[in-house]
């Protein structure tokens, strides 16, 4: 039987929408890479390489050196993910069918990329502050959870799922308990970051001379806060993949969760340990990021099943 018109148009509609979600999600694997640049900018030193902003040195193109390129390009790939963001935002939002799903979550991303944006140039005029630093990754990752969203939402609305049952109170509690440590476990890295205090307790499981917590105050206790709250954040996740394994939809992100939980602790004591060194700096960011990432997927499945909009949303 020749399909309707109204098939037709729902059939190009989830074809458009599937576009639109693998472009989000191809602008999120650029976020994620300016996160982990932006690292590795602070692990060289380089985050005043260039003095000024949105110039170099008053140049839009430098005379480049090893500090300045780490710097450079992270502004250069800054500006690309923003320009393909407004690309992308723009194709979201022309077609209704799709507009009435995403408008929120594009709106959202487009206010924190603004502030991004200018917390990108505080941290320059303001000389690397702690509170610029700090703020400045967080708002980094909020940005790609609000990719991540954005994509999740455009992929539901072209692929239809079967509906299965929510996810039980345990494993809603633990995941909403587990977002809640990994928010606060990258502001304090953020902060451990900024304030040098990364080899405030330069060995492990101890932290000074064989004690364990020698005080409370200044960079050794930001140091022990970060080390503590990691361990909680791990337990969490260790419940998290226990209560979801009869789950679905939850089995999946929670065991990968709890991975790279264990993987995070690992790298963090191995950054300790071999005193700080650049690449595993980036590896330490890199995780981070894939973890907040996994865990608001966890986050987003506890609900009930998104099936996708109905058929016949019509072609406009």
């Amino acid at each position: 039987m020749p399909e309707s018109v109204e098939q037709i148009c729902e059939e190009s509609e989830r074809r458009r929408a599937l576009r639109l979600a693998g472009g989000f999600l191809a602008l999120l694997s650029l976020t994620f890479c300016l996160i982990v640049l932006g690292a590795l900018v602070r692990a060289n030193h380089a985050g005043l390489a260039c003095p000024d902003w949105p110039l170099c040195f008053g140049e839009f193109v430098p005379q480049i050196d090893f500090r300045i390129a780490f710097e450079w390009s992270h502004r250069v790939l800054a500006g690309g993910v923003s320009l393909g963001f407004a690309a992308l935002a723009v194709l979201a939002l022309w077609r209704a069918a799709t507009r009435r799903i995403v408008a929120r979550w594009i709106a959202l991303a487009a206010a924190v990329l603004a502030l991004q944006v200018l917390l990108g140039a505080l941290t320059v005029w303001k000389l690397l502050a702690a509170w610029t630093v700090t703020a400045h990754l967080l708002a980094g990752n909020a940005f790609a959870i609000l990719l991540l969203l954005t994509a999740s939402t455009l992929r539901d609305r072209a692929v239809v799922r079967p509906p299965v049952p929510p996810a039980g109170a345990a494993a809603r509690g633990w995941i909403a308990l587990a977002a809640v440590l990994l928010g606060v476990q990258v502001a304090l890295g953020g902060l451990v970051s900024a304030r040098f205090a990364g080899l405030a307790c330069p060995e492990w499981p101890a932290c000074n001379g064989g004690v364990w917590f020698p005080a409370w105050q200044g960079s050794v206790g930001l140091h022990l806060l970060h080390r503590l709250n990691a361990y909680a954040l791990l337990a969490v996740l260790v419940a998290a993949a226990v209560a979801g394994r009869g789950s679905p939809r939850l089995r999946a992100p929670t065991r990968l969760a709890l991975c790279l939980g264990v993987a995070q602790v690992s790298v963090g004591i191995a950054n300790v340990l071999l005193e700080i060194p650049v690449e595993v700096t980036g590896l330490h960011s890199a995780l981070a990021t894939s973890l907040v990432l996994t865990v608001t997927l966890a986050a987003r499945e506890v609900g009930s099943a998104r099936p996708a909009a109905p058929a016949g949303a019509g072609c406009y």
